[in-house]
């Protein structure tokens, strides 16, 4: 029989979700854990070892946002995919501003959801940062890249005129938020596709004078190094 490729510890308070999720895991050659609630995943985490957890959003009591917290805490290594039935942008942030792999949204896209796995478990199983030698000076990561480009224009976003800031701002937010969430599962297509979105944008953001030239300048250099990341000119 052959070895598990991993455990994953899933959790949702509704036992038809539960179990859908299980089952498919299971079908993919995983070993699989399940719990109901928030409390009963942090036990479950203590005592079964995960390397990678795809977590509910809106549960009674502890909530995911909650157990995420909770989680980082002491583990900085186990992945961890945010689910939800809502499409809310705002949050969506906040839970990989915390330190989650990525927010998907039910129904469950199974093909995405075995790419983010296997990246995840890819990541869990890596030695921490500190762990590799190598020069203290390498090349930031395009991941990295990615997260500074999405921090710089949520940023730029908050300081948008307000009619800007819900046009403009939001659909720059959106990209930002693609292009690390793409560039995390290893899709570079979507993620190219982000970059020159935001590109874009920033140019309409500059020649409608929402954002002034330095601030187009600093934004533009941070995509051009995105780009640069992922082998693009």
């Amino acid at each position: 029989m052959a070895e598990p490729r991993g455990k994953i510890l899933v959790v949702d308070d509704e036992a038809n979700m539960t179990l859908l999720l299980a089952e498919y895991l299971i079908e993919q050659g995983y070993q699989v854990v399940t719990a109901h609630g928030g409390i009963e995943a942090l036990a479950k985490i203590d005592l079964e070892k995960p390397q990678v957890i795809l977590l509910d959003v809106r549960m009674p009591g502890m909530d995911g946002v909650e157990v995420l917290r909770r989680i980082r805490t002491f583990d900085q290594q186990v992945g961890i995919l945010m689910i939800s039935a809502n499409d809310d942008l705002d949050l969506a942030k906040q839970t990989i501003g915390m330190g989650a792999f990525d927010y998907t949204l039910k129904p469950v896209d199974f093909a995405y959801l075995s790419r983010a796995v296997d990246k995840m478990m890819a990541q869990a199983s890596a030695p921490p940062a500190s762990a590799v030698e190598g020069p203290s000076d390498a090349a930031p990561s395009a991941h990295n890249l990615l997260y500074d480009l999405a921090l710089g224009i949520f940023r730029a976003a908050r300081t948008l005129p307000p009619a800007a800031r819900e046009s403009l701002g939001r659909e720059l937010e959106q990209a930002a938020l693609v292009a690390l969430q793409r560039g995390a599962a290893g899709e570079k297509q979507d993620v190219i596709r982000a970059l020159n979105q935001i590109r874009t944008l920033l140019r309409f953001a500059k020649d409608l004078g929402d954002i002034d030239d330095d601030a187009h300048r600093v934004l533009e250099a941070s995509v051009a190094r995105a780009r640069r990341s992922i082998g693009l000119s």
